[in-house]
């Protein structure tokens, strides 16, 4: 940045509240919470020595300095707006950008993507991959799906998994000797864990009744799905979960050990901007993918249980 130049992203921001003179009403549309629309309006008046907005409790009123000023970033962004669509039509206006976090259902989430492309032909979409954790619906992404304690504040969340959490292996593994017939007997296996999730191998020892033991530590994974692949062949048992694993089951790549299981602190979370436009892709992708989770629900259920032995 030039020593002298104002971050166009705070003029934006300035320019969405001033129209708007609602911190939430901007925050929606620009997809971020109420804090940093008003962060970045105080950045901006810091920068500029004025102070742009009257704040009261029904909303925001512009000062003389703000009245000054919107009329500037109107006719430039407008004009910027005018030069991109010349340039490049409104098809950037429409494309659909879901992140989804790696492993989560894949199998459930790729079948159906079709169906969603054939209901929206006109919506171009991207889906990208996360592994760790990023900002909230950030100006690249509208859709957000990924485990999370609870609703995003401030942004409308809806859960879709009400997972149980249990161990699985191999069939071979199962099988091979020592057997596993009891939760102690997992001690003398090698341990598969993915990071990032609430619970792990203490929280499941706890439920099964057995003291839990890192030694040997566990194989620690990066994600659910790496650990669940090592697990199918047969290097270790991995601590799965209910959406990860139904595709890994129904191809009986692993069983589920034992009748223990503890229900996720943590769960998948769809998230988009509050207030959405009916018609708009994001509003449409939400309301899809909430019709296919009623019809196939992710249920602890949905998953067969093992008989106790």
């Amino acid at each position: 940045m030039k020593p002298n130049s104002t971050p166009v992203n705070w003029l934006r921001t300035f320019e969405v509240a001033a129209r708007n003179l609602s911190l939430t009403a901007a925050a929606a549309e620009l997809h971020v919470t109420p804090a940093a629309v008003s962060q970045q309006v105080r950045h901006l008046e810091h920068r500029l020595g004025e102070t742009l907005f009257i704040r009261h409790a029904r909303g925001l009123r512009l000062t003389s300095a703000g009245e000054a000023l919107l009329p500037a970033c109107r006719d430039s962004f407008a004009r910027l707006d005018g030069a991109v669509r010349e340039l490049f039509g409104e098809r950037h206006r429409e494309r659909l950008v879901v992140r989804v976090s790696l492993g989560f259902v894949s199998r459930w989430l790729l079948d159906r993507l079709a169906s969603f492309a054939d209901a929206c032909p006109q919506t171009p979409m991207r889906l990208v991959v996360t592994v760790w954790g990023a900002d909230l619906l950030d100006p690249g992404v509208d859709v957000d799906i990924r485990i999370a304690p609870g609703p995003a504040a401030g942004m409308e969340s809806h859960q879709l998994t009400q997972d149980e959490i249990f161990p699985v292996c191999s069939p071979a593994l199962a099988k091979a000797p020592p057997r596993l017939r009891q939760p102690a007997d997992l001690r003398s296996r090698r341990l598969l864990s993915a990071i990032g999730f609430a619970q792990g191998w203490r929280q499941w020892f706890a439920a099964a009744g057995v003291e839990y033991q890192e030694s040997p530590p566990p194989l620690e994974c990066d994600s659910m799905r790496l650990s669940l692949e090592l697990a199918a062949q047969g290097h270790g048992v991995a601590l799965a979960r209910t959406s990860y694993v139904a595709d890994f089951l129904r191809s009986r790549q692993l069983r589920i050990l034992f009748g223990v299981r503890i229900p996720a602190a943590d769960n998948v979370y769809l998230t988009v901007a509050s207030g959405l436009p009916p018609l708009s892709p994001a509003a449409r992708f939400r309301d899809w993918i909430l019709t296919k989770s009623k019809e196939t629900p992710f249920r602890p259920g949905g998953v067969p249980r093992t008989k106790k032995r």
